[in-house]
Order: C-alpha cells, then sequence, then structure tokens
C-alpha cells in the first residue's frame, strides 16, 4: 500500500496526469485564453484605433455635397458613408459603429477620427469593447502561455508528440 504504480509499460502520452484537476483548470484555462483572443484580436486591429481617436474628442461639423452619392453596406446593420468635407479636412462621413446618417445636401455633427475619416456616432458597447479589446486579448495570450506552460510539466500527455503509439 505505498505509491500508485507508474505504469511503466504504457508510452508517455496515454499515462494519466499527475494532477488531473489542475489539469482541468489548465485546459480551461488555455480554451478561454484562445477564445479572448480570438474574440478580441479582431476588434482590437479593426475598431481600437478609431475609438480611441473617438475618445480624443475631436468634434467637426461636416457638409454633405448635395451630389454626393453615398453607399451603403458592408453590414452589420446598413451604416451610410457618403464623401464630406470639415475644417481642416475632408473624406469619408460614416455611421458605421452608430450615429444618424449622413445626408447629402445636409451638414452633420461628427469626430475627426482619422485624416480622411469621421465618424458619426460611437455606441457605447462597442466603444467600451473596441478600447479594451488590446488587453483582453493580450490577457488571453499570456493565460493560454501559461496554461501551455503548466500542462506540459504536469500532463504526460503533452510531453512529447504522439508518435510512441503502439502500432496495431
Amino acid at each position: 500500500m505505498g505509491a500508485a504504480p507508474t505504469q511503466p509499460d504504457r508510452p508517455f502520452n496515454l499515462r494519466p496526469s499527475r494532477r488531473p484537476t489542475l489539469v482541468r483548470v489548465l485546459l480551461a484555462l488555455l480554451l478561454g485564453g484562445g477564445m479572448l483572443v480570438v474574440l478580441n484580436a479582431p476588434v482590437w486591429f479593426f475598431m481600437h484605433a478609431s475609438a480611441s481617436r473617438w475618445q480624443d474628442d475631436r468634434e467637426v461639423v461636416v457638409s454633405v455635397a448635395e451630389d454626393t452619392r453615398c453607399r451603403v453596406g458592408p453590414p452589420p446593420g446598413e451604416p451610410t458613408t457618403c464623401t464630406g468635407a470639415w475644417s481642416g479636412g475632408d473624406g469619408d462621413v460614416s455611421n458605421r459603429y452608430g450615429g444618424p446618417p449622413p445626408v447629402p445636401g445636409e451638414r452633420v455633427e461628427a469626430r475627426e477620427v482619422g485624416d480622411d475619416l469621421a465618424l458619426t456616432g460611437y455606441h457605447p458597447v462597442l466603444l467600451g469593447w473596441a478600447l479594451v479589446a488590446p488587453y483582453l486579448a493580450v490577457v488571453g495570450a499570456g493565460g493560454a502561455a501559461v496554461a501551455v506552460a503548466g500542462l506540459r510539466v504536469l500532463d504526460p500527455r503533452w510531453w512529447s508528440l504522439r508518435t510512441d503509439l503502439p502500432s496495431a
């Protein structure tokens, strides 16, 4: 009645884990970290810059010419994008993240978020998500790296490749 047998007849990757509960927690951490990266990396790359510039509060009044053709789309939603001019610049004005749509022949309040882009609004949930997405993605990547390191130490199934399986 001593220690449990080490099962030397089994390949390393088929031996049971030394700490099964901790391995389950690390697998959940790995899955959660991966999900954080997958969900937040695109938001970071595509929305974070405009969201942080939105916070700079560079308000402008955009004039949309009468003969301007506006384009609608792409999804999600049906954002309207028109060409407009404002003091200090010109370019596209859009309601892609919320706010009133620009209308040809009218003026619309917006915030300049780039050299040639002004947005008429930002939905609060999208704004918050876009601002914290880089941090969530980095936390997810760090959590996944810690989980993989822990699994490599604690679980024999992560020690080697599965090339030492017995052949049939």
